[in-house]
């Protein structure tokens, strides 16, 4: 009887979402490399889930460009050119730009929810697993663009951070880089207690250089 350290796959924790933020995460770590073909049944053994949640998560990352699929190939990790990452840099900031210059200020709660969502980012500076600051640095980000009532470039802005997400994991690799994203976002919301409009902005553009 052959053995095997795999766990077979369960019907817990069949999560789409689940398996996206695990590839993310292996992606970013060089654990699946450009160009390397993405085994299901062995990916569905390591990640315990069925083959049907797992192509579905396929199919969402191959559509926010993290893999790219092959006619009776299969899917691959998508391969990057720096001249790609420049567009990306450059489309983020015009489209958050508009979207900053139309937010309404935001109210003493949602100061509040801001201030709580940065202080759990802190708290996993220094810890070893510390993979949810990108979930609570999306959520950071998208309450403030959300203040902008252009919903368009609001989704088209999330599109292209299911992009760039896997570049901001890799700059916030290090605990020097993770602090230095938490206290940028106390700046963030510093201009946003002040109502100045131009120095959110500008924090903004120092926030994007910093983690892209």
């Amino acid at each position: 009887m052959k053995k095997t350290s795999e766990r077979p796959p369960t019907r817990d924790g069949q999560s789409v979402d689940r398996i996206q933020r695990e590839l993310r995460s292996r992606i970013a770590r060089g654990l699946l490399l450009p160009g390397e073909q993405l085994r299901q049944e062995e990916l569905a053994l390591q990640l315990g889930v069925s083959r049907s949640p797992l192509r579905e998560a396929f199919n969402i990352l191959s559509a926010q460009g993290l893999l790219s699929h092959r006619s009776n190939q299969g899917y691959f990790v998508a391969r990057r050119a720096p001249e790609e990452l420049f567009q990306l840099h450059l489309m983020l900031k015009v489209l958050e730009t508009e979207l900053l210059n139309t937010i309404t200020w935001p109210t003493k709660e949602k100061l509040s929810e801001l201030r709580s969502l940065n202080r759990k980012m802190k708290a996993l500076i220094d810890a070893e697993n510390w993979d949810e600051i990108l979930l609570l640095n999306r959520q950071f980000h998208f309450e403030i663009f959300g203040l902008s009532q252009h919903m368009l470039i609001l989704r088209e802005v999330e599109r292209l951070w299911s992009i760039a997400e896997i570049y901001i994991l890799n700059r916030h690799s290090l605990p020097e880089s993770r602090r230095r994203s938490v206290a940028e976002h106390e700046k963030i919301i510093g201009t946003l207690v002040a109502r100045d409009i131009k120095a959110c902005v500008l924090a903004h553009d120092i926030h994007r250089t910093s983690v892209l």
